[in-house]
């Protein structure tokens, strides 16, 4: 009879938690998948030169991890994930802003580390979910005044970005609940 309250709470425990977990497939597992059940892809380490438009078929997901690939830029047609929580497109070689990101609404965690990347669009603050921002090592010198808007904003990785130090005062100060990842101010030109 004792027993019995602890399997009821491990099984409701084990219920709410698997509601919150998101099986994440690798690319080559869903080619024959019936892109409304994949919520999950893992497309990194493909040598991928532009996304495929296989990809736009799974406008479900919301967890998209594209990184390590050769991508110069996000396609527009990337828009079509209007449920991705999650973009991790670290180390690839894209350039320009993505303009594409102020089309993913529900977007919590943008990862854009380690790209040639000198701008952020001012549209970034329609991302009102947005948490984590990690743009580290890539030429970035300023940031639009919209971030000011990301009121769910955690955390912002600029690390091996040379800063100085009246940037980044400007910055922790202005958002003080952020926690901000700079590397030691350098003595350069603001």
């Amino acid at each position: 009879m004792k027993l019995l309250p602890v399997l009821i709470f491990l099984c409701i425990t084990k219920c709410s938690f698997s509601q919150d977990t998101l099986r994440i497939y690798r690319w080559e597992a869903i080619q024959k998948a019936n892109p409304d059940t994949i919520y999950g892809i893992d497309a990194s380490k493909l040598k991928w030169e532009e996304v495929p438009e296989k990809l736009y078929t799974f406008k479900n997901v919301k967890y998209l991890n594209v990184s390590k690939n050769k991508l110069k830029e996000l396609p527009l047609a990337m828009g079509a994930f209007k449920s991705l929580k999650t973009l991790d497109a670290t180390k690839n070689d894209i350039e320009n802003a993505p303009i594409v990101i102020c089309q993913m609404p529900k977007l919590q965690k943008l990862h854009l580390a380690r790209n040639n990347i000198s701008s952020l669009p001012a549209c970034i603050g329609y991302l009102t979910d947005l948490k984590i921002l990690d743009i580290w090592d890539n030429p970035i010198n300023s940031l639009p005044e919209e971030v000011l808007k990301l009121q769910n904003l955690q955390a912002v990785d600029m690390r091996a970005i040379m800063l100085g130090p009246e940037f980044q005062k400007r910055w922790q100060e202005g958002m003080p609940q952020v926690k901000w990842y700079f590397d030691p101010p350098c003595h350069c030109v603001e």
